[in-house]
């Protein structure tokens, strides 16, 4: 059995999700404890006990210690997921992007197409939006053939949640390796501020100011289009941006979130200044987007590169996590603002 240190790095959730995600797919039988450790709340939250429920349901795992609050699991996966219709609700507005980090990897590698509904938080703090997940993420996973594609029939924003989200996941194992090297050329770059019960000129002063910073580092000459979208319908009132900026070897994204009291100026500068600082590094990937391929870097089929601007805490913590379960080896490089992750993977096959 597969013991895992809930606690280890930045003792988060990630360390959860990506321990239970493992497990299904490689079918071992795993322990998690110290869940959540260092947090103020520690244990299982909704969004985790959900997580782990569905990909139970998938590999038809037994499951100890299932409940919130629960400072420790013990996961026995059965099987292979059998293609289908799920179900998902968080319940609050437990971040959907972060629900996905877990469990994508494991829909991916069901017998036929899965066809799942999640309810939960579709923007919401300390997590990607779902806005960023379709237009960086899965355009970055598709590189290792991951097909998927995320569509938003509802938005959700804390405290109330209620978002929609359906994902459609193929069957895409065994992965491809990618060698993703720092890029050379800007193709363009795209912008999507999002609201919802709000005024717009709101979103229309948020695209202004990310428009306005991204002219400022003089990368105005790459912007495209800014779209706004207030049509989407919502749970809540809500609004933020979403920038991402096309290279010639992948894609780079920087967001930010409104809230109640932060100026829609701030709001878009922000967004605008992620952007520029993966930018700047000249990255193929940005920090967010790290986070989320480590562990397609270790269940691809042979040698994957990518280029970061830096190696968060998150990032380290998953790359250990998928070196200690399945076995693929990691090196790191650190340059003058830059990081190369190389890994070589296992090649998993689902059996």
């Amino acid at each position: 059995m597969i013991e895992i240190d809930g606690s280890y790095g930045e003792g988060g959730g990630q360390l959860l999700r990506y321990s239970v995600a493992l497990a299904a797919l490689l079918r071992k039988e795993l322990r998690v404890y110290n869940i959540r450790a260092k947090r103020s709340n520690p244990g299982l939250r909704p969004q985790h006990l959900n997580a782990v429920k569905l990909i139970a349901n998938l590999v038809g795992a037994e499951v100890e210690g299932l409940r919130v609050g629960s400072t420790e699991i013990v996961f026995k996966p059965k099987r292979r997921p059998r293609g289908g219709r799920y179900e998902a609700d968080i319940g609050t507005a437990g971040s959907i992007s972060l629900f996905l980090q877990a469990t994508l990897p494991v829909l991916l590698s069901a017998s036929g197409e899965v066809f799942l509904r999640i309810r939960g938080g579709t923007n919401v703090k300390w997590s990607p939006p779902i806005q960023y997940m379709q237009n960086v993420l899965l355009p970055l996973l598709s590189g290792f053939g991951v097909k998927a594609e995320i569509n938003v029939e509802r938005l959700g924003f804390y405290p109330r949640g209620g978002g929609i989200v359906s994902v459609r996941a193929s069957p895409s194992y065994p992965l491809k390796p990618v060698r993703l090297d720092r890029f050379s050329e800007i193709k363009g770059i795209w912008g999507l501020i999002y609201i919802a019960n709000l005024p717009r000129h709101i979103a229309e002063r948020q695209a202004a100011s990310a428009r306005r910073a991204l002219e400022e580092a003089g990368y105005g000459r790459y912007i495209r289009e800014f779209k706004i979208d207030s049509k989407t319908p919502a749970i809540g009132a809500g609004t933020g941006t979403v920038l991402w900026a096309v290279t010639d070897v992948g894609i780079l994204g920087g967001d930010s979130l409104g809230e109640r009291g932060k100026r829609s100026e701030v709001v878009g500068r922000e967004a605008a200044e992620k952007l520029i600082a993966a930018l700047r590094s000249k990255a193929s990937v940005d920090v967010h987007a790290l986070d989320n391929v480590v562990i397609y870097m270790a269940l691809a089929e042979g040698k994957s590169v990518v280029y970061a601007p830096e190696l968060t805490s998150h990032a380290k913590t998953a790359m250990d996590l998928c070196r200690w379960i399945t076995g693929a080896r990691f090196n790191v490089e650190k340059g003058n603002g830059w990081v190369k992750m190389e890994a070589e993977g296992i090649g998993f096959r689902p059996s």
